[in-house]
């Protein structure tokens, strides 16, 4: 994979009224199993779909899906997904009006939504933003240890973290091709200016 992420952009749809009732709970389908009849199609294509999200307005709503293989995802592939997955969301018509489809692979900092997904990145650096009742609202970065049976294991600066998945807001990896070491960016600096 690329160093940022490939985006392909598709308007699409215009539904029905009742389209929509998925959306505000009315309908059988919710937004859950738009995801697995989603991923189910990605899957089929060969690739992995990371992540799905419903965002923007309930008037102009943009679905996003995240997309990942081992071997990458270019922008030909998440033109053919998008094309896939437009099909999907016509058949299934989720929505009132027109929506925005946008197919990308995750890219640097990929989102970390399932166990699989620790499992598959341990070892890795990884944000994971947490809010709990114990201890409310925080923000661990780590290296990712282990996770199973839903506990994750995060070796941070202040020592290992025990976090529930179920407590985990937000997970994404840290970009590691943008980390610059300080002090050797400094010394760089004086040894050029030297020069």
């Amino acid at each position: 994979m690329g160093v940022g992420a490939h985006f392909f952009v598709t308007p699409l749809g215009a539904g029905n009224d009742t389209a929509s009732r998925f959306l505000i709970g009315c309908d059988p389908m919710n937004s859950t199993e738009l995801e697995k009849v989603v991923a189910s199609e990605v899957e089929a294509l060969g690739f992995e779909c990371v992540k799905l999200e419903v965002v923007g307005s309930p008037r102009s709503p943009i679905v996003r899906i995240f997309i990942d293989r081992d071997s990458g995802v270019s922008i030909k592939h998440c033109a053919m997904v998008s094309r896939s997955i437009g099909l999907v969301l016509d058949r299934l018509d989720p929505f009132p009006g027109r929506y925005l489809l946008e197919v990308s692979s995750p890219g640097n900092n990929r989102p970390l939504t399932k166990e699989e997904h620790f499992v598959r990145f341990a070892g890795s650096e990884a944000r994971v933003q947490c809010d709990s009742p114990e201890s409310g609202k925080k923000t661990y970065t780590g290296l990712i240890h282990s996770c199973i049976n839903g506990l994750l294991v995060l070796h941070t600066e202040e020592g290992e973290i025990d976090i529930r998945l179920s407590e985990v807001v937000k997970a994404n990896l840290c970009p590691q091709e943008y980390k610059i070491d300080k002090k050797q960016k400094q010394f760089r600096k004086t040894k050029d200016g030297e020069r």
